[in-house]
């Protein structure tokens, strides 16, 4: 009796604890055949751009290709391949949410959802994990088109699970942003538009800043004007802003982490010396890689951005 007893306790808290929303949301995304479209135009695409790197690659290479020139071609495919699924990433996950609250508006279904039982933060947990298990399935499905790169060379384990963790804060970070403005956005039109244009902002904009950013400034700081020499504390300082700046966007994290993992062999952190140190009780400061600190800052904006999401859908329902 009492194992009947758990059992049935077990199973009354699984129905109170389970989201109907969730299973409503998946339901309807993968009985349709949009999602196996998608997953279809999604591992062709890859598997084309993948196709024409190797072949470009091959009749580039003179002669029978040794392990050197294999070992490039893993890495060149492998880079390649990430690269085209952040920008994938970018662009697919915002068409999952950012219609996912101002859509029900728009089908005058978003009164009768709120007049459910159903609480705020299990409408928008629910809308999220819906968008997210589908992206997953997506960065999931393209991984043996990244395992090529094992078979050619070059490429370790820890490469491959630095980039699933980047395209998946990606993922995350674009999904709440997308529900952020569907909370707010009368239509999803606008809801749309404006989580593109912060995406691509943060995608391709913020490498471009950057660079603008290190020519007018860190350099004139870290190298002075005529006999004027910066002090450790303005380097040290400058270095730390710099690292920081570089890991706001996806593709520029992605790259520096691949820099350091293959050139200082540093997975969590490697260090920089300081040019002067004439005067500095060190000579040398550790440096977080630049997935670590993409990863936080991702994690702690989608996180405040869901908060400010279920505060929005809170307090619509008490007006």
């Amino acid at each position: 009796m009492g194992e009947e007893a758990t059992t049935a306790k077990r199973r009354r808290w699984l129905r109170r604890e389970s989201n109907p929303l969730l299973v409503k949301e998946l339901r309807g995304r993968m009985r349709g055949a949009r999602a196996f479209v998608v997953l279809t135009v999604y591992l062709l695409l890859l598997s084309c751009f993948t196709s024409v790197i190797y072949y470009a690659y091959a009749a580039n290479i003179s002669g029978p290709a040794g392990g050197q020139e294999m070992a490039n071609l893993g890495k060149t495919i492998f880079a390649s391949v990430v690269l085209i699924e952040i920008f994938l990433v970018t662009f697919i996950t915002p068409a999952f949410t950012a219609g996912a609250i101002s859509g029900e508006r728009e089908r005058k279904t978003y009164e009768l959802l709120r007049a459910t039982l159903l609480p705020a933060h299990k409408l928008v947990s629910g809308k999220l994990a819906s968008a997210l298990t589908y992206m997953l399935l997506l960065v999931l499905a393209a991984v043996p088109l990244e395992s090529l790169a094992f078979v050619l060379g070059g490429v370790v384990v820890e490469e491959l699970a630095l980039a699933l963790i980047i395209l998946l804060a990606t993922a995350f970070t674009c999904a709440a942003l997308g529900l952020f403005f569907s909370s707010f956005a009368r239509t999803t039109l606008a809801s749309t538009v404006l989580t593109y244009a912060t995406s691509l902002m943060a995608t391709i904009g913020l490498p471009v800043l950057l660079l603008i950013f290190v020519t007018a400034l860190i350099d004139p700081i870290m190298y002075g004007y005529g006999s004027y020499e910066p002090s450790w504390i303005v380097e040290i300082l400058v270095m730390y802003l710099a690292i920081f700046f570089a890991s706001l966007s996806p593709i520029s994290a992605a790259v520096l982490t691949e820099v350091f993992l293959e050139q200082e062999d540093a997975l969590l952190y490697f260090w920089y010396d300081l040019s002067n140190t004439s005067h500095a009780p060190i000579t040398r400061i550790p440096l977080p890689s630049s997935w670590i600190i993409y990863t936080v800052v991702c994690l702690t904006l989608a996180l405040l951005l869901l908060l400010i999401t279920v505060l929005r859908v809170r307090r619509q329902a008490m007006r």
